[in-house]
């Protein structure tokens, strides 16, 4: 690279010393992996550009000066540029995904081209937290590490489809953590939920370093499941009195030694109980890190969640997690009064707000206690926007927000890859994650290619998925498949409560002309509230799916039914 200036115009451009000691802090980090390749890739890509030659950067330039590719490559047939090009972009998002420093020169490369890019005033200046530019919000926060990993799935409206990428093409090795329930000790009536919700925060904190997939507890799981787990986390929680203990223990697999153990001993307040969840993330990330030579930017602790609110408004908060787990009916009745009161005290506490929308959004999506003359979605509104405000990158936020922007009666597909997007930067390796992305872009998107591209990562990186991790599959099977292929994808679907999971078992019955089993899944049916093939077509057009696939359940049900009086 020779001394000069990038560009014609040296007040809008870096300078050559600007761009080569970035290229050397990004070299340093340890985001472009241990081979020099694509190292070389960068400074091949940047000499080519500083030189003028930008314009004849192609892909049989790169591979065969240097790829190693001989005077033979055929870029149709070979693919090796696209993706060693892909994971130098996405090392590259990964670099800047947290970096403010004016010295460094922001270099992109950008999808469906070869040219970097640069932009010095990228990493200077503010960043607005409003509803237009949250994509901005993932270049300040911690760990948006994996910025870009997964956009190039979730593009709508791309006119050529983007491959998932697998964990062996990450800059990074993967690490699987089982992390089990907290223990519940004491007398306390509430220590309950405060050992659920303490063992849930954990996972979403956990699920932002882009090197780890928090998976499903492996308790009585099989040997398959467990041998495919690299770690178990396990811990109790044991409020006596004023104190509250937490102890917690990361085993590896498959030899169950115990690496790692902490015990933490505080007065029980707000504050306490959230820095006891990072203090142990903190601790168990930087062990990982350090043994599976994770670079220190990748493991560094995570900052406490700053907020004003009482010990009762977090108990409130966390019991959202324990009604997720459990969503019934007297738990969801508790939590929304309990939610309403929280925020009348503290109108600024944005995980409160995201949790009354999910609440709120449930009234109406799954008839949940549902108030005179109220508007369910009309409130999830305001209350998704205020979470947004207060929490824009919480997990819990950005869940409700696609929710209530895909599955709402004014679906707005321009705000959910908005969200989504943000969602997948911040948590990219969390299988619910991807699974709660991917069957929304499917099942209420139409996007079915995509959205089960990024369910099928969710089950790859789940050794024991849960039940429900199947039914956009079931769902595809459904509106595609032949009816042994509808039989076969429902199999998996085993949780007697879902009204969903009942719905496409009974629909894969009846083509199939399993009386049987028909017959006993809709006693289920009945005791879910679904009594009669009025309740299912309400609950089917309730949901609001896409349109095709819910005029395929609305037809497989009439014809059910049909069956059903001719058999009788």
């Amino acid at each position: 690279m020779d001394s000069k200036t990038v560009g014609s115009d040296e007040s809008a451009h870096p300078s050559v010393e600007d761009v080569r000691r970035t290229v050397d802090a990004i070299a340093a980090s340890g985001v472009l992996g241990k081979s020099k390749r694509r190292e070389h890739l960068l400074r091949y890509l940047l000499d080519q550009e500083l030189d003028g030659l930008g314009a004849q950067i192609k892909a049989y330039t790169i591979a065969t000066d240097v790829l190693g590719r001989d005077a033979s490559f055929e870029p149709s047939t070979d693919s090796i540029v696209r993706s060693e090009v892909g994971r130098l972009r996405d090392a590259l998002n990964l670099f800047f995904a947290e970096r403010r420093d004016e010295a460094l020169v922001r270099i992109e490369i950008p999808k469906g081209t070869y040219r970097p890019r640069f932009d010095a005033t990228a990493l200077n200046g503010p960043v607005v937290l409003t509803d237009n530019n949250l994509r901005l919000i993932a270049s300040t926060v911690i760990f948006v590490a994996a910025a870009g990993l997964l956009l190039a799935i979730i593009g709508w409206k791309a006119t050529e489809k983007s491959p998932a990428i697998s964990i062996s093409e990450l800059p990074f090795e993967v690490v699987r953590v089982s992390v089990e329930p907290f223990k519940a000790l004491g007398a306390n009536r509430a220590v309950d939920g405060l050992a659920f919700g303490m063992y849930s925060e954990l996972v979403m904190d956990l699920s932002a370093y882009p090197w780890i997939s928090v998976i499903s507890p492996q308790v009585d799981a099989g040997h398959a499941a467990t041998t495919l787990t690299d770690y178990v986390l396990t811990g109790s929680t044991h409020w006596s009195q004023s104190t509250l203990t937490t102890h917690a223990e990361l085993i590896a697999l498959p030899d169950r030694s115990v690496v790692w153990s902490g015990r933490l001993s505080a007065e029980v307040t707000s504050e306490t109980v959230k820095q006891s969840v990072v203090e142990i993330s903190s601790q168990i990330t930087s062990m990982l890190g350090s043994t599976h030579g994770i670079t220190p930017q990748l493991a560094k602790a995570r900052s406490a969640q700053v907020s004003e609110h009482g010990l009762d408004a977090l108990l409130c908060y966390l019991d959202l997690h324990s009604y997720l787990a459990n969503p019934t009916d007297r738990r969801h009745l508790e939590l929304r009064g309990c939610l309403t009161g929280t925020l009348a005290r503290y109108p600024n506490y944005g995980d409160a707000w995201a949790a009354l929308a999910i609440v709120y959004m449930d009234e109406s999506r799954f008839e949940r206690n549902p108030r005179d003359n109220a508007m369910p979605w009309q409130d999830a509104t305001r209350a998704v926007e205020q979470a947004l405000v207060y929490a824009p990158t919480r997990m819990t936020s950005l869940n409700a927000a696609i929710v209530h922007s895909i599955e709402g009666p004014g679906k707005d597909a321009a705000a959910f890859e908005r969200y989504a997007n943000l969602l997948l930067q911040l948590f990219p390796r969390h299988p619910p994650t991807l699974f709660n992305v991917g069957s929304r872009m499917a099942e209420f998107g139409g996007e079915w290619t995509n959205g089960l591209e990024l369910v099928n990562q969710a089950l790859a990186l789940e050794p024991n998925p849960p039940s429900f991790f199947h039914l956009t599959q079931a769902y595809n099977a459904a509106l595609l498949g032949s009816d042994k292929e509808a039989w076969f994808s429902v199999q998996e679907l085993t949780t007697e409560t879902s009204k969903s999971e009942l719905l496409l078992r009974y629909l894969a019955a009846s083509r199939n002309e399993f009386e049987d089993e028909q017959r006993a899944i809709l006693l289920l049916l009945a005791e879910q509230g679904l009594a009669g093939k009025d309740d299912m077509e309400m609950h089917i057009r309730g949901r609001r799916y896409n349109a095709e696939l819910e005029t395929a359940l609305l037809e497989q049900l009439n014809a059910a039914f049909q069956k059903h009086r001719q058999d009788r």
